[in-house]
């Protein structure tokens, strides 16, 4: 990762099951649709270079927050809600590992429970009168992601699964193994992670973007006041070929929509666009870089940094933000 500052002055301004089924009441289930599974798709080959430190990070699913609906299938008393990881226990592959991250926390344990935190309350309603016993509601925030971790498979192939389950969620006392009772996330299409023998150099040029001295003058919310130009710089010494997709990430600053506020000074905000065509690059949000592929070894990738009014009152005073821009490889 990469990190690169905006700053200037505004002038003037899974456990075994031991026990039988019949002894499992609890069912959890998307809020609404009712869905038992939720897929995340690579949907196209991702490389990872050999040269990354382990625990590199080379994918991340999109930022899910889930409703999520556990009731009971049998009377019986509270039972505590839990994420079991890998359920089936299976190897996701040679070369990486899976992490899930919960509520702003990583967890990297291959197995086991996570707390939800959540508490399905007892019933002891007769079972043909379930309806009438309470439900927990509550949301999931979460993504996984995938990390270089471990020697490198000599064939170059990480994995060879078709699907990874990577959690089920059910009760504290126990996985039920009713196929499609309970919520369960699987990631498709693992064969497409493939490794190549080195990583992109990155450039951010300049990575400090300077915006000078900005009249307080014709102030309007919402236009931009100045903008600086800035861009990726990236190259490959090997000859694997690969395309790079990055994120901005902020590491300071208040997010609003697409626009960052410096926390020092609220006035303003800064918006990252593309250059060729002036479309906003949304933070946290992973967009395609370049192809280094064939004959090309490096490319750059060219951006606006604008300067958006956020008040038609804008004090004078100094402001700056942090970015950090990561790199994915496809």
């Amino acid at each position: 990762m990469t990190t690169f500052s905006f700053s200037r002055w505004c002038s003037t301004f899974c456990i075994a099951l031991m026990a039988p089924a019949t002894g499992l009441a609890m069912s959890c289930k998307t809020q609404g649709s009712g869905e038992a599974v939720i897929r995340a798709d690579l949907s196209s080959s991702v490389a990872i270079p050999a040269t990354l430190p382990d625990a590199s990070v080379v994918w991340r699913s999109e930022r899910l927050n889930i409703g999520v609906e556990c009731v009971r299938d049998q009377p019986g008393p509270a039972e505590s809600v839990a994420l079991y990881l890998n359920p089936e226990n299976l190897q996701i592959g040679q070369g990486i590992r899976a992490g899930l991250t919960l509520n702003g926390i990583d967890y990297l344990q291959s197995s086991g429970q996570i707390p939800a935190q959540q508490t399905l309350p007892a019933c002891s309603e007769p079972a043909d009168n379930l309806a009438a016993c309470p439900k927990v509601s509550f949301s999931l925030p979460f993504s996984v992601f995938i990390q270089k971790f471990g020697p490198t498979p000599p064939s170059g192939v990480a994995s060879d699964l078709l699907d990874y389950r990577l959690f089920q969620i059910d009760s504290t006392k126990g996985m039920n193994p009713v196929p499609h009772n309970n919520l369960n996330y699987v990631i498709n299409n693992l064969t497409g992670l493939r490794f190549v023998a080195c990583n992109a150099e990155l450039r951010v040029m300049p990575e400090t973007v300077e915006f000078g001295d900005v009249a307080i003058k014709n102030v309007r919310v919402g236009e931009v006041a100045t903008f600086q130009r800035f861009a990726l710089a990236t190259s490959r010494i090997c000859d694997s070929p690969f395309s790079l997709n990055a994120r901005f990430t902020p590491v300071s600053g208040v997010l609003s929509g697409d626009v960052l506020v410096p926390v020092n000074n609220d006035s303003v905000g800064i918006r990252i666009t593309n250059a060729r065509n002036n479309v906003p690059v949304r933070y946290h949000e992973p967009f395609h870089v370049t192809d280094l592929q064939g004959e090309n070894y490096s490319a750059t990738a060219d951006f606006n940094a604008e300067l958006l009014w956020q008040t038609d009152t804008p004090k004078p005073g100094p402001f700056s933000a942090e970015v950090m821009v990561d790199l994915f490889y496809k």
